[in-house]
């Protein structure tokens, strides 16, 4: 094949990686809905900062592990951004007590010949350049992985990585990928360009994950410096809008990436002291009526479903697409997401919560508001049915 300029110039690649055992005793989730969902992602938003042609490859259910190597050795060659996304369970085996990948004929005494070793995996990857490379994990552990360890999923630091790792269920189907459907939504819905800093907390807390999960971001997460192809257009960047200050001049941190953290920890109640935190400095700095408030309400409603608080979270899913109505219009997606997810955490509380009346009535007025006449019929039915009053509404829904 005769190697053309055009050939040669940068490539973005995206790999998409779904396995598990096809032994059903084995297999705890159905990692090809996962790999689907991103596959329905535009490569423009998995990429978001790239404009120049971009390589696909999806990977349902491979068989060999040197197979799956020499995949990842193509990605990893890539001169382009790479995003590499793994669904699938761990598995540890039972001499080196190393974690691998399992494959679609791994079994408990054949995994050191057809799972992936995870070293293999940080291993390719170590030779990229910083700010080019994104891994997106959405992982279940299998018994013999539990306790995880300390490097047991170690990437490189040039790396930015986000993600889930949930424990096994005892029993029942298999587990879906919560975690992917959530972002991969969040991916097709959310305003373009929107970083994984910001959605890797919403998809965790919109996926209502088994107790116990542990969610994975890095260290110090920074949008990616990521090149532009050499054949796009310069586009022009605007500033970036002045921090409020606040009354001795220091400007308002944000405070996303450290809450982003705390979350990836585990540390529930750390995250919301954070989010309590950056309220109250923006309310000494530019009140509760600013535009920036609405970023600190969303992040409460995540951190609060997150941390299993289902009241807080409707409700602060609630206050966060009332404030957005006020400065945006009611199709503009950060209201509807909001609508969207307050709705389902409304929904998810228990028929016997005190509150449930008065966040109902908040909702159904928010829905009605923002052009969801359907989905206000039906929390309105709901309350209706529970007070055996048709037309029943509470007085917030007047508000």
């Amino acid at each position: 094949m005769t190697i053309t300029g055009e050939d040669q110039d940068p490539r973005g690649h995206v790999l998409l990686l779904a396995a598990a055992p096809h032994r059903s005793r084995r297999r705890l989730l159905d990692p090809e809905l996962g790999s689907t969902a991103m596959a329905n992602v535009p490569a423009r938003r998995l990429l978001p900062t790239w404009h120049g042609p971009t390589d696909v490859v999806q990977l349902v259910d491979p068989a060999e592990p040197q197979a799956v190597l020499a995949r990842l050795q193509t990605a990893a060659a890539a001169r382009g951004p790479l995003l590499l996304y793994i669904c699938g369970q761990l598995i540890r085996d039972h001499r080196q007590r190393q974690v691998h990948l399992a494959l679609a004929r791994t079994t408990e005494t054949t995994i050191r010949y057809t799972a992936l070793p995870w070293a293999w995996i940080a291993r390719e990857l170590a030779s990229r350049p910083p700010g080019m490379t994104t891994v997106i994990l959405d992982l279940v552990a299998d018994p013999s992985c539990l306790p995880m360890r300390d490097g047991d999923l170690a990437l490189p630091t040039t790396v930015a990585w986000w993600g889930a790792v949930a424990p096994p269920v005892k029993r029942g189907p298999w587990q879906a990928p919560a975690y992917t459907r959530a972002l991969a939504e969040l991916l097709r819905s959310a305003p373009a360009r929107q970083h994984l800093a910001h959605l890797h907390p919403l998809a965790a807390g919109q996926s209502h994950l088994e107790r116990g999960t542990v969610l994975l971001a890095p260290t110090e997460p920074a949008a990616p410096a990521l090149p532009r192809s050499p054949r796009a257009p310069e586009l022009a960047t605007p500033a970036p809008a002045p921090l409020p200050a606040v009354a001795n001049g220091s400007p308002v941190i944000d405070l996303r990436p450290a809450i982003a953290r705390a979350l990836g920890a585990g540390h529930h109640h750390s995250a919301a002291e954070l989010a309590a935190q950056w309220e109250r400095a923006v309310l000494r700095a530019s009140g509760a009526a600013s535009p920036q408030m609405g970023d600190v309400l969303e992040v409460q409603a995540t951190v609060a479903a997150a941390g299993g608080a289902a009241v807080r979270a409707a409700e602060r899913w609630i206050a966060t697409a009332e404030h957005r109505l006020t400065w945006t219009g009611s199709g503009e997606p950060a209201v509807r997401l909001a609508g969207r997810n307050a709705l389902a955490c409304w929904q998810a509380l228990d028929d016997d919560e005190p509150h449930l009346d008065e966040l109902g009535g908040r909702l159904s007025a928010l829905l009605r508001a923002i052009g969801q006449p359907g989905a206000a019929t039906n929390v309105e039915a709901r309350l209706d049915a529970l007070h055996g009053q048709p037309g029943y509404l509470p007085p917030a829904a007047f508000r």
